[in-house]
Parts: structure tokens; C-alpha cells; sequence
């Protein structure tokens, strides 16, 4: 059975980016992203399709808006959550992927956080906030409930990996209970 599952990597304050860019380079990390969702489908808002410029290859790109009309070059525009996992679910049903990702922004992860069945955290040594201009603002990860959510210790890192670009890194993979 295909799982629904989101995956992001955070500040040691839960900070994804400022909300239309990414306020790191990890290079590892993001071929740990590569190798997690690629053959599967990724859902994610209008915004974070802008940030990343271009469809990711090798999946199927799902964006979502509100915006009528909207054109995203090698994507699949819907207009909602549930239609974004409808046609997730037709393309799994066709491929067998076995995930459908949930790869941001904020709004898309908190919207869909009750209904993942797991979630792929990366965690980064480093503090956005410190280094940032004044006035910057920031979007926030969706936080976990410990009552809600388990660490699966089998597929989480029990240490830091080593620095890549800007910060040492480690991923933790939460499943619902």
C-alpha cells in the first residue's frame, strides 16, 4: 500500500526558509531528497514550485493554488489538497510508487499533517535566525506531538552525518501512532 508521507529539512529552530527560497546549502541532504521521492509523486503549494524554479525529474510534480489560471511548465496544477491526492493515488495506483510526498511549503505540511502516515525530518546544525537581516521573516515545520508521533529508531540517525555545505545534518524519520 502507498504511503502518505511529507518530507523537510529544519533549523535547529524548526525553520524551513523564508518562504520563497531556501536559507541553506546542504548538498547531502538534498540528494537524500533525490533518493526519497524519486518515482514517486510530490504535492506541494504554489510558492515552493516558484522556489524551486522547474519540475523535479523523474516524478510526478503536483502544485497547488488557488490562482486560476495558473501555469506551472511540467507539473500538474489542482486547486486543492484533496484533488492534489486524488491524482496522486490514480498515478501510485498506475506506477506502484510507494509514497506520495509532501514536499512543502508550510501551509501544505500543516495541512496535510493529520493525514501522513509518516514524516521525514531532516535536521540541520544550524541557526537561520541568527544570521539572518533584521526583519526577516520565516516560515516554521509543522511541530510533531509526541502523543501523535513516534521516532522510528530503525530508520532515523542516531548521530550527526558530516557537514555538507553549511551544516552537519541528521534525519529522523516519525511515524502516526
Amino acid at each position: 500500500m502507498t504511503k502518505l508521507a511529507a518530507i523537510w529539512a529544519q533549523d535547529c529552530n524548526g525553520i524551513l526558509g523564508s518562504g520563497t527560497a531556501m536559507s541553506w546549502h546542504v548538498p547531502a541532504d538534498f540528494r537524500h531528497f533525490k533518493e526519497s521521492t524519486m518515482g514517486c509523486p510530490i504535492i506541494m503549494g504554489r510558492r515552493s514550485w516558484e522556489a524551486l524554479g522547474r519540475a523535479l525529474p523523474g516524478r510526478t510534480n503536483i502544485v497547488i493554488t488557488c490562482t486560476p489560471g495558473y501555469e506551472a511548465a511540467g507539473a500538474l496544477v489542482v486547486s486543492s489538497v484533496e484533488e492534489a491526492l486524488e491524482v496522486a493515488r490514480e498515478e501510485t495506483a498506475r506506477t506502484r510508487a510507494p509514497y506520495i510526498w509532501i514536499t512543502g511549503g508550510a501551509q501544505v505540511y500543516a495541512q496535510t499533517l493529520p493525514l501522513l502516515d509518516e514524516a521525514v525530518v531532516t535536521d540541520l546544525e544550524l541557526d537561520v535566525a541568527a544570521s539572518a537581516p533584521e526583519g526577516a521573516t520565516f516560515v516554521y515545520a509543522p511541530p510533531l506531538d509526541p502523543a501523535l508521533w513516534r521516532r522510528d529508531e530503525s530508520r532515523s540517525d542516531s548521530e550527526w552525518r558530516e557537514r555538507s555545505g553549511d551544516a552537519r545534518w541528521r534525519v529522523s524519520t516519525w511515524v502516526q501512532r
